[in-house]
């Protein structure tokens, strides 16, 4: 059992100096045996640096900040002579609308479907039949003198189930007007 445990341990001796592999502690040529400085000196050393790194984010930052106020005043100006500026012929075109008489559907077409065929087409959506059932529910419940606790919760939710449900009335409406469009456009 020993033989095992020594078979598995690394052979390589490690420097608990610079904790690298390959030389022991004695051997070590990255980091000297004895301080070259004292505590306090490396403590102030340490304190130098990050003094100079402040002072260089400092001035990175006041670089920064006038480099925003620059490009600032550069958009103020921009800003001024657009407003200042005459609006051409060809400026025209960007505010105007781009819906016209030629590109909205035809009075005809649009009365070829009829209301009828859509209410029967929305009346089969799936969602609509199930919100339309819940809300069969809340008013059958409605009507009883005792509730339980999930049967009051269900009555509560009156409002949110209308609501919902007249939402997902709209949305089936505009499909199976679309629907009844594209069959009618083939």
């Amino acid at each position: 059992m020993a033989s095992v445990v020594m078979s598995c341990a690394s052979t390589a001796p490690v420097c608990m100096r610079c904790r690298k592999a390959g030389h022991m502690a004695k051997d070590c040529q990255s980091l000297p045996f004895l301080r070259l400085q004292s505590v306090a000196e490396e403590r102030a050393q340490r304190q130098a640096q990050r003094a100079e790194k402040d002072r260089q984010f400092e001035a990175r930052k006041a670089e920064n900040e006038k480099q925003i106020a620059e490009f600032e005043s550069r958009k103020a100006a921009w800003e001024a002579r657009q407003a200042a500026r005459p609006r051409n012929e060809t400026d025209k075109w960007d505010s105007d609308s781009a819906c016209t008489e030629s590109t909205a559907p035809s009075a005809g077409f649009v009365d070829e479907v009829h209301a009828a065929e859509v209410e029967s087409r929305t009346s089969m959506d799936k969602d609509v039949r199930k919100l339309a059932k819940v809300l069969r529910e809340i008013c059958k419940l409605e009507e009883c003198e005792q509730l339980e606790i999930l049967q009051a919760a269900k009555v509560a939710r009156k409002a949110e189930v209308e609501s919902e449900l007249e939402s997902v009335l709209g949305l089936a409406r505009a499909r199976a007007r679309h629907e009844l469009r594209r069959e009618r456009a083939s």
